[in-house]
């Protein structure tokens, strides 16, 4: 199985985000448990190293990506993958530009807080709750 982690999952685990920390964080462990390949989008590093950056030093914000990249691929993209995330007309081009990421890694599907961005996505998207309800739990059988 390939699971691609929307930028605003990250951010939750990352910014231990109350009531939404949880959740993204058995997903995360879940998929080790399936052994389940999780990817992000190379832009997503970047959006998450800003934000960190506001409240932390650069050398902090930069250890959070490294933690990152131990568990998480880079989708491979390309100029041709830009078009893409251009042609699926998205209502916010940073959201096409995660689906056409997704689809570059050939993921089953997007975990995201925001279904309702991803309702046009070519990769079917859920909720961290419902992917541990489709999946189970850490430590189910």
């Amino acid at each position: 199985m390939r699971v691609f982690f929307d930028t605003n999952i990250l951010l939750d685990v990352i910014e231990n985000r109350p009531g939404l920390v949880e959740a993204r964080q058995d997903v995360l462990t879940r998929c080790d448990e399936l052994q389940a390949e999780t990817f992000i989008a190379w832009h997503s590093l970047a959006t998450t190293y800003y934000i960190l950056k506001r409240g932390r030093t650069s050398a902090e914000a930069l250890a959070e990506v490294d933690k990152i990249l131990a568990w998480a691929d880079i989708a491979p993209v390309t100029k041709l993958t830009a078009h893409q995330a251009r042609a699926l007309a998205f209502a916010d081009f940073e959201d096409a530009m995660q689906a056409a990421a997704a689809v570059e890694c050939q993921a089953h599907l997007i975990v995201t807080r925001n279904l309702k961005d991803f309702t046009s996505s070519p990769v079917p998207a859920c909720t961290p709750e419902e992917f541990l309800v489709r999946h189970g739990s850490p430590g189910a059988v």
